[in-house]
């Protein structure tokens, strides 16, 4: 009997137009975690995960961490994990998601240095953090800080958290090392960034790998290569989690029918639209935008089959 391939969940979320935390707290996160999902996931926003209580493992793509009270995760988008309890238990986490492309955006604004914004959200982007409060304690407060403003909403919040996840990409960005004046070695993600960005300003049109490949100025074996290791996923599973993203967002947010909505991802045609949207959703479009908890907490889970180990 052949092995069954392991599975990838995308869970996409989405903010306010003036927000850039998305703040998941309070009791309701007190839980076993991997009782019913074992699959890693990955998210469109980077994730901050604060352990309050409970033991258990989390699996950060290829590596796998005991946890406890007082560890934080700072895990990138695109970044396969997920937490499991020890049998029998629960545990206590909270869950932040920051939009760091509109932190750096703000930075840019307000900086006196120029800013090389694309290497920077390449490194950030590069690996997860796995750390007990103690051991990095500046970044841990202004975590802890971002978490308390989110929780209280207070007078000009989103004033301040914007000023405190500056902090936090700051601090950040010294974890990682990085130096205004040091030798600067691409991260393996920036070499297929273009090809994203690419994707997400042409989704609705067709594209082929060899084009992708093109825009990174890489062979196309090599495209393939660097993209599976980064993404966890081939190039043609990526525009389809993109297109398919921007479909369920349709299908919520507008009155149009199932062949526009597959025209305007770029399907060419609506068979082969449902086809895709039924192997990442497991439902067709019709049953998922009949079916209110599928946008439950503004989230979407796409199942995506993984052709490498993490």
């Amino acid at each position: 009997m052949a092995k069954k391939k392991p599975k990838l969940q995308y869970r996409y979320y989405e903010m306010g137009p003036n927000d850039q935390v998305l703040a998941l707290l309070g009791e309701e996160w007190i839980r076993p975690y991997g009782d019913d999902i074992t699959d890693l996931h990955f998210h469109n926003y980077m994730e901050i995960g604060i352990c309050h209580e409970g033991h258990g493992e989390s699996t950060l793509r290829d590596y796998v961490k005991r946890f406890e009270r007082g560890c934080i995760t700072i895990i990138p988008p695109n970044y396969p994990h997920n937490n499991v309890t020890d049998p029998g238990t629960t545990a206590f986490w909270e869950w932040m998601y920051f939009d760091i492309d509109s932190v750096l955006q703000d930075m840019k604004e307000l900086s006196f240095n120029k800013l090389d914004l694309e290497y920077m959200q390449n490194a950030l982007n590069e690996t997860a953090l796995f750390f007990y409060q103690h051991e990095q304690a500046r970044i841990s407060n202004t975590i802890l800080e971002i978490r308390e403003e989110c929780e209280r909403k207070a007078y000009m919040y989103r004033e301040k958290l914007r000023g405190l996840l500056q902090s936090f990409v700051v601090e950040l960005l010294r974890i990682h090392n990085i130096k205004e004046d040091m030798p600067r070695k691409s991260p393996r993600s920036f070499q297929i960034a273009p090809a994203l960005n690419y994707v997400k300003e042409h989704f609705n049109e067709e594209i082929r790998i060899r084009d992708l490949a093109k825009v990174c100025s890489i062979s196309e074996s090599h495209f393939r290569r660097i993209f599976q290791e980064c993404m966890n996923m081939t190039p043609n599973d990526h525009v389809n989690v993109v297109r398919i993203h921007e479909a369920s967002r349709l299908l919520l947010k507008s009155h149009a029918t199932m062949e526009e909505v597959a025209y305007r991802v770029g399907y060419g045609n609506v068979s082969t639209f449902n086809r895709n949207f039924k192997r990442m959703l497991g439902m067709t479009p019709y049953q998922w935008k009949r079916s209110p908890d599928n946008y439950a907490g503004q989230m979407l889970d796409f199942k995506i089959s993984a052709l490498k180990g993490w």
